[in-house]
Order: C-alpha cells, then structure tokens, then sequence
C-alpha cells in the first residue's frame, strides 16, 4: 500500500533533482563536461600561443584558470545541490569524504635524511643508502620530509632528493612537516621538486657547482657507454681520468649486473657534495622557509573548521593540490581537480548511478 506513494516521492526528489537551480542539466553530465572542458580549453590556448606568437610566454596562470572554468559545471552541481534542499546538505558528510580521499594519498615518509642513520657521509656507504632509498621512492607521487626537531635532514641530503625526482619525474610533491610546541607531524607546506632544487642551487653557489659538475660528468659517461650496435670508445678509460672518475666503475656499472647505474646522475651529485657534509647544514622550519618561500605552499584544510567555511575553501581552492591537516597534523594532499570531483561524488546519492 505504502510503495506507490514513496515511489511517488522518489520520482518527485528525482524530478526536483534534475530541475537544479544553477546546473540545468544531470550530475553525470557535469562529470563528463569538465574532462572535456579541460581538453577543449588547453588546445584552444595552444593554438592562440601559436598563433599569436606567445610560445615563450608563461602559461602558469592561464592553466590555472582553464582548470578553474574546467571544474565550473561541478561547483554550480554542489551548489545546486545546496539549494535544492535549502542549504541542509550534509555538509559533514563531505567534509568526511574528502578527508578520507586524502588521507588514502598521505604519502610515502622519507628516512630522516634520505639514509636510516644521521651522520653518514654522502663520501662512503652513506651515498649508496642514499640512492637505494631513491630508487624505492620513484612510484611515488607525494613524499613527506619530516624535519622533526630541526636536526632531521641536511641541505644536501634535500638536495639529492628535489634532484633526483626532478630528473625522474618523481616523485611529484614534497610535503614538508615538524614538530612545533611539542606535537610531532605538524603541517609546514609542500613545494614542486623542481623548486626546491633551484631555490637551494641559488641558495649556495657551491651547490649549484656540484650539481653541475655531477650532470656534466653523467652526460659524459652515458655518452661513451657502448651500445649493441657500437664497441667501447677507444677513448673512454682516458675519458673517466679526465673526469676524475678513474677507478669508480663500481660507482658508474655497479654489481653485480655491471651495467650502467640508472640513478648515475644522483650517485655522482652524492660524490660531488660529498664535502658540503664537513660542516652539514641542518634544516629547521626557519631555514625551510628561508630557502623556500617563494616555492613553498603553506595553505591546508584545517578539519576543525566549521563546515560550511571549510567546503567552501576546498572548492574554491585554484592551488594545484590541497593539504588536509587535523590540529595542525599533517593528514594527506589531493590535486585540486580531484577535490572537486570527490565533493560532487560525496553529494550524490548512492543509487545515483543507477
């Protein structure tokens, strides 16, 4: 008796669902056009940059804005979604999703100072710790750095790390935490690889010297390294002399395969900065943001905060990924696009898709 009436009600929650008030059209429509947006934006500036003779112009902002209009028919589908029932979304309810679709991507922690024990020169077994830690973290998108107390990491060891996931690729982020008024894990910020490495070559001319001189003496070695259709240079025992690599085969081919080092770059830059560790310069929160404020993105999403405030801030985030703290606690980071999209998913209902 009572199922066609809440059959009617459902039919009549649907009806007023797809009648939103500022997305005339479904939620999945809204899911399929912001991929879609996205594509369609970033090959219309390709073709204007071209056109217009704006190679070398820089694209950071603009990417930023074409993902902001890409995300638009999300945003307008939680808003709609707001309205219809009068702003009583279970706006707790997201925020939950979303934290729990962040902490999922925490990331992987670093060992205090790329090697398990402090102290160990990047000169003897040190550099070889150094690149096996490298080598277990190149899947990885997000890596934490905890500085603890301030005498967790080195430059050079930061250094060795933003290195080798510049050239790699990854991993993508470096999330930076500490411990602050005795709570261990405290959200600093988190910067691009690629950054960090520029702003300490900059930082220190010596650095930047050892970095140098390390791809350079890589580039020559993978030069000369004989391939299936060539024999060994004649020249390449000299070659290693003048580099001042004579002798280090193990470094350069490594057992027991003896093949060329894959993370060769990284192994020689351990060599090169092999000095700086007379005297280590230690990170602390002080000098972190001394070496790395123009790079280094400090805004996270405090989960204490009112919901409300909190959703919006997640939504109108443009930053290309977001951090989730608790307290100040570190909890996980996602990219901005995926916010979004795990907000909308959040809201929808769960037969939604069927």
């Amino acid at each position: 008796m009572g199922s066609p009436q809440k059959s009617k009600a459902k039919s009549m929650t649907q009806a007023n669902a797809s009648n939103l008030a500022f997305w005339p059209f479904s939620a999945q429509a809204a899911l399929f056009l912001a991929p879609l947006l996205l594509v369609v934006l970033t090959v219309a500036w390709g073709a204007a940059r071209t056109a217009l003779g704006l190679d070398t112009a820089s694209a950071g902002w603009v990417l930023v804005g074409i993902v902001g209009l890409s995300l638009l028919p999300v945003l307008l589908v939680v808003l709609s979604g707001v309205a219809s029932t009068g702003g009583s979304v279970e706006l707790g309810a997201v925020k939950i999703a979303l934290t729990a679709v962040a902490g999922s991507q925490r990331g992987l922690e670093v060992p205090r100072n790329v090697v398990p024990q402090l102290g160990v020169s990047l000169a003897d077994a040190g550099g070889v710790e150094a690149i096996v830690s490298l080598r277990k973290l190149r899947g990885t998108e997000v890596v934490i750095v905890d500085l603890e107390d301030g005498h967790a990491w080195w430059e050079t060891r930061l250094m060795l790390l933003s290195a080798g996931a510049t050239r790699l690729g990854r991993p993508s982020v470096v999330v930076f935490t500490a411990q602050q008024q005795g709570r261990a894990d405290q959200f600093i910020g988190w910067a691009r690889p690629a950054d960090l490495l520029e702003c300490l070559q900059e930082s220190d001319p010596g650095l930047r010297r050892a970095y140098l001189q390390a791809s350079g003496q890589a580039v020559a070695v993978r030069l000369a390294e004989p391939t299936p259709q060539t024999s060994p240079l004649p020249t390449t025992s000299a070659l290693m002399k003048d580099l001042g690599l004579q002798g280090m085969r193990y470094m350069t081919h490594p057992a027991p395969r003896n093949e060329l080092n894959p993370l060769l770059e990284e192994q020689l830059l351990a060599r090169s900065m092999a000095d700086f560790e007379a005297l280590p310069a230690e990170i602390d929160v002080s000098r972190l943001h001394q070496l790395f404020t123009p790079v280094l993105h400090t805004k996270a999403l405090e989960r204490t905060d009112d919901d409300a405030p909190w959703l919006r801030a997640a939504l109108l985030d443009e930053g290309e990924y977001v951090a989730f703290t608790d307290s100040g606690r570190y909890t996980g980071i996602m990219s901005g696009a995926a916010v979004a999209r795990a907000a909308l998913l959040a809201l929808l209902p769960p037969d939604a898709g069927a």
